[in-house]
């Protein structure tokens, strides 16, 4: 089991006991201190996955929303369109009658 944080047993025990920590209570302490260490809290592999899945919901939800803009800008614009080809209409029958 890999510890990501060097940890000496030993010599934390031999700490505990010259402040005075009975030996028993001192090797306990030892072992459960090592024993919260030895599991990671997150490797830098699990943050590299993390990374990915967010990137990929990002780039999921710019392009949803991207798509939906430019339906709203369309669906705006499109009277404008409309109103735009009869002007161009207009002119081009005024044009004629003139020619």
């Amino acid at each position: 089991m890999p510890m990501p944080l060097p940890f000496d047993k030993l010599e934390y025990s031999r700490i505990l006991q010259a402040s005075g920590v009975p030996l028993a209570q001192a090797e306990a302490h030892a072992e459960a201190l090592s024993y919260a260490l030895s599991e990671p809290v997150c490797l830098s592999s699990d943050l590299a996955i993390l990374k990915a899945e967010i990137l990929a919901q990002v780039s999921e939800m710019l392009a949803k929303m991207k798509g939906e803009i430019l339906a709203e800008v369309d669906k705006k614009l499109r009277p404008i369109y409309w109103m735009l080809a009869a002007s161009l209409l207009m002119h081009a029958i005024t044009l004629s009658k003139l020619f």
